[in-house]
């Protein structure tokens, strides 16, 4: 039991350690992650965060005193949870490598992020937020650097009326990558942009985040544009698994249940991680894509 408990805690360290880089870009959306068990087809209302109309002060109406409002919502319904695991016979058990729990929390990980970010990098797409030449901005690999940056902050104050400092800038990882490659240290943060994919501040986006899983350049997006959810999924009962324990990646709060069960006919021992995870278009008129030049 030791030596499955001494597993049990690299596995979620190391978890935890590879959710925080790869989840950065969630932070920059509406999200609405619980811990809190749903039951199948649940659907969650996700507040969206947008800024409120400005007006000059009236006196006679005393708009001081603010009339109540609707939140803004979007409803998504969960289906099935992702799930990525394996299993180990009593030789490997017996023959226990950290390294191996390790590697291996490390490599699940990524898999349950890739999931995760790929449904939300397959929403910005024409149909759910525009065509229009206000919609879209033509960008090129050769030379993307700190001036497209700043052409592309121009066109979505004037054309989308985002605000930037709200905002998030996304990129894929080759125009991440070429840009990271026209800025220094002290403009990009150094460290913290190679390492964990977020360069805050640049020309007062409030990050720009680097999403492997987009399939065009990139998007600036404000946060009520996209929402996404989260709950635990986990059994019903503990009485047939070994262990049932809930990672919580603690910048966003994404929950992840790792779960072990031993086989008795076999003695394997079946080690899983899951999550419980929707997003969908919240505001449709509150991003702008990246397209790239034919």
């Amino acid at each position: 039991m030791s030596t499955t408990t001494t597993g049990h805690e690299i596995y979620a360290a190391q978890a935890i350690k590879g959710l925080t880089r790869q989840l950065a870009p969630l932070k920059a959306f509406s999200i609405d992650f619980s811990a809190d068990a749903a039951r199948k087809g649940e659907s969650v209302n996700v507040s969206l965060i947008s800024a409120d109309e400005v007006a000059e002060f009236n006196s006679s109406s005393n708009n001081f005193k603010r009339s109540a409002q609707e939140v803004a919502q979007v409803s998504l319904t969960f289906g099935k949870p992702i799930i990525t695991g394996f299993a180990i016979t009593p030789d490997q058990f017996n023959n226990f490598n950290p390294g191996w729990w390790s590697g291996k929390a490390d490599l699940n990980t990524l898999e349950i992020c890739d999931s995760v970010l790929s449904t939300v990098a397959a929403l910005a797409t024409a149909g759910n937020y525009g065509d229009t030449a206000k919609d879209k901005m033509t960008v090129s690999l050769a030379g993307f650097d700190k001036k497209t940056v700043a052409a592309i902050r121009g066109k979505a104050i004037q054309d989308k009326k985002l605000r930037i400092p709200l905002s998030v800038l996304a990129l894929n990882p080759v125009y991440f990558s070429e840009l990271l490659g026209s800025l220094d240290a002290n403009v990009y943060g150094g460290r913290e942009a190679i390492q964990g994919g977020v360069i805050p501040g640049l020309f007062g986006f409030r990050m720009v985040v680097e999403i492997p899983q987009l399939g065009i350049p990139g998007f600036v997006a404000s946060p009520d544009a996209i929402a996404v959810a989260a709950r635990s999924y986990q059994p019903v009962s503990n009485k047939p698994y070994d262990t049932v324990q809930i990672i919580t990646e603690p910048e966003t709060g994404l929950t992840l249940t790792h779960i072990e069960y031993c086989s008795g006919d076999d003695g394997e021992l079946s080690d899983s991680v899951n999550a419980l995870v929707k997003s969908g278009v919240g505001n449709s008129a509150a991003l702008m894509r990246l397209t790239e030049v034919k």
